[in-house]
């Protein structure tokens, strides 16, 4: 575990993958930097424009200017989620990293947390929106239903008792980033790679509740019907990579 001492000298990065986000995203970046500067952990926010056609990237660009911790760069293309994520995997400086929508669906208080575990000496730390003492607000029922089938069909298949694996709000030290490499998910099947990779590679892990609510503005892109083949494409290949590292140990 590391020491007290250590710890007060992570760095901890936060990446932000954004996309015509001009309705919400400078609430959520208020929002964000103001819980989290009340604490004393080190951060940077990094804001990944994923060439947005609206006024996202200048407000982002404004945002650098108010919060010291925020930094912006632009995703020129290939275009996604995932694609936005790994730009900012290439840039983050952090000794962890933790994904966080730009709508203000996730919680500050959670990412908190999420520091108070990689502190304590966790590899990695995920988010169970469906724990007992979580509170999801908003979340389609028929989008709810699909979820937890997919989860539990990939906690089967991983043979895991964690079963939120389609989450994209997870929390990695940079080592288990680095072990990971190469990441090739370019749309949000990156939060299925990200995190089967990890629990595969037996990384030392902890799963916290953690609260999520329906965005506020903007439009999402998220759509859970036309992910479900590439989820289960992204799985066969991380089990497929996961059985050619163990046959050549």
């Amino acid at each position: 575990m590391k020491s007290q001492e250590d710890s007060a000298r992570l760095l901890h990065s936060i990446i932000m993958p954004a996309y015509n986000e001009d309705e919400i995203i400078t609430d959520t970046v208020a929002s964000l930097c103001t819980q989290l500067d009340q604490s004393t952990y080190r951060y940077e926010l990094i804001i990944v424009d994923d060439n947005s056609t609206d006024q996202t990237l200048n407000l982002a660009k404004r945002l650098s200017t108010q919060h010291h911790c925020v930094k912006v760069i632009h995703n020129a293309g290939p275009n996604g989620y995932g694609y936005a994520v790994r730009q900012g995997l290439e840039v983050y400086c952090g000794d962890s990293m933790v994904i966080v929508t730009s709508d203000g669906s996730d919680s500050p208080k959670d990412i908190l947390e999420y520091w108070r575990k990689i502190e304590m000496g966790y590899e990695c730390v995920f988010g169970n929106r469906f724990d007992s003492s979580a509170r999801v607000s908003g979340y389609p029922v028929a989008k709810r239903w699909t979820n937890r089938c997919a989860n539990y069909l990939l906690a089967w298949l991983a043979n895991t008792q964690y079963r939120d694996i389609t989450n994209g709000f997870k929390c990695y030290r940079r080592c288990v980033i680095d072990d990971i490499k190469p990441i090739v998910s370019g749309q949000f099947n990156i939060t299925i790679e990200l995190g089967l990779k990890s629990l595969m590679s037996g990384r030392h892990y902890t799963v916290v509740p953690t609260d999520w609510q329906q965005r506020d503005g903007g439009q999402s892109s998220f759509d859970v019907l036309k992910l479900i083949k590439p989820y289960f494409a992204t799985a066969l290949y991380c089990f497929s990579q996961n059985y050619i590292r163990s046959i050549k140990r």
